[in-house]
């Protein structure tokens, strides 16, 4: 890669605050970084003796996030029961050693599904770290989420967490930030919990699927419902109860924490207040198709604009979905996703890119100087605005060329 060189489209959609959609622009790139956004004239005026690539009928934007995918699935088909939250955990805890057969080959094909779609950026996470190699040795910016997973507060579960968060240390890069996820508030204990995250700083981000089911809301509410059957009738539990006295005494383990709340489909509007009340900074992540086939429900978007709440769009894993395509998620919920179109193309675009990349704690998302140059090229003939962008989007199958720190990694 040269010192100096530009990238240009016919149309050029920054993702930043201002939302910008330059006809004919592009970005001037040094040492991987972006320098400047403009005119595709003006930046080969400025910066003569630069290299440039030009996409004719391109669409030249950040690379896309995809801020919660479960590699580790990536095998899966026609395994587990969908329709309803409680039949499919069910089918999980019976049959997930069958999804790991052949699974590196899988993880692989998933991997190279993202850079397909145009993903520069993923939020991974990790119950068993057969995915931490082939993730660390990627082109892909990797913020990977060691989960804690034990519902009982046994000393071995914390050493095995232990363990696997140290073998991921041993990668950490630019590229791979090692990070933690608590798996959910009735399969992590909160003994456990609050012993990983001891130590965590504010700026590392930490995740946590939040309020998925009706059942969930109940057991931590009520200490009853359908979990207080399957501790009993599944995992042989005695006298089952939850280790939290209720949905704030989970969320209080992230004080004065970066958080990522996944899915809270059932979350109350005081859960959300409370989320970013005790948390530096506090994210949604919303899966929309593996919300539809676990609950049959979506995320309303519009509950999160009067809190100012932002939301990240993510694929999930393909336990819970039909693949892990970015772009087949974000064509699902301009569809069905409630609210106004207009206004849901322009909250989506960002979802699945500035925004997602803040949730990740990422320097990238955005086409802004300072910025990594993380960028995606997709067709398209002509956009002018937000709407018109992601039905451009929508139709895509596939990147043209996906780029990481200014260096061409897809095709």
């Amino acid at each position: 890669m040269q010192e100096l060189e530009i990238i240009g489209a016919r149309v050029v959609a920054t993702c930043d605050a201002s939302f910008r959609v330059i006809e004919h622009g592009g970005v001037a790139i040094s040492k991987g970084q972006i320098i400047e956004v403009g005119s595709l004239a003006r930046l080969k005026s400025v910066y003569a003796r630069a290299r440039v690539a030009f996409y004719k009928h391109g669409l030249l934007m950040p690379a896309l996030t995809n801020a919660h995918i479960h590699f580790e699935f990536s095998s899966h088909k026609n395994t587990f029961t969908y329709g309803s939250f409680e039949n499919w955990l069910t089918s999980v805890i019976q049959h997930r050693d069958l999804v790991f057969r052949h699974a590196q080959r899988h993880i692989r094909h998933a991997l190279r599904v993202q850079m397909q779609s145009g993903v520069g950026s993923v939020g991974a996470i990790s119950s068993y770290g057969l995915e931490r190699e082939i993730l660390a040795h990627s082109p892909l910016k990797v913020v990977f989420f060691n989960e804690l997973l034990a519902s009982a507060p046994l000393e071995q579960s914390f050493q095995d967490f232990q363990a696997r968060y140290a073998q991921s240390l041993k990668h950490k890069s630019a590229r791979f930030i090692p990070a933690i996820a608590i798996h959910a508030p009735y399969s992590a204990h909160k003994q456990l919990a609050q012993r990983v995250l001891e130590g965590i700083d504010k700026r590392t981000p930490v995740c946590a699927h939040f309020l998925e089911s009706q059942a969930e809301l109940e057991w931590l509410e009520n200490q009853g419902g359908w979990f207080a059957r399957f501790f009993q009738e599944v995992l042989g539990v005695a006298k089952p109860m939850p280790s939290y006295t209720g949905v704030l005494d989970f969320l209080n383990l992230f004080t004065n924490k970066h958080l990522l709340l996944v899915h809270a489909l059932f979350a109350r509007l005081e859960h959300l207040k409370h989320a970013q009340e005790i948390a530096t900074q506090a994210h949604i992540i919303t899966c929309p198709r593996s919300n539809r086939l676990l609950s049959g429900h979506l995320l309303d978007p519009t509950r999160l604009r009067p809190l100012d709440l932002p939301y990240a769009l993510a694929t999930d894993g393909k336990s819970s979905n039909l693949d892990v395509n970015l772009l087949e998620e974000l064509r699902h919920a301009l569809f069905a996703l409630p609210g106004n179109l207009e206004d849901n193309a322009l909250e989506l675009l960002l979802a699945c890119s500035a925004r997602a990349s803040q949730a990740l704690g990422l320097n990238n998302g955005s086409l802004e100087a300072g910025k990594d140059a993380d960028l995606a090229i997709f067709t398209c003939q002509k956009a002018h605005t937000p709407l018109e962008i992601a039905l451009s989007l929508i139709q895509a199958k596939k990147a043209r060329a996906l780029y990481i720190q200014g260096r061409r990694v897809f095709p």
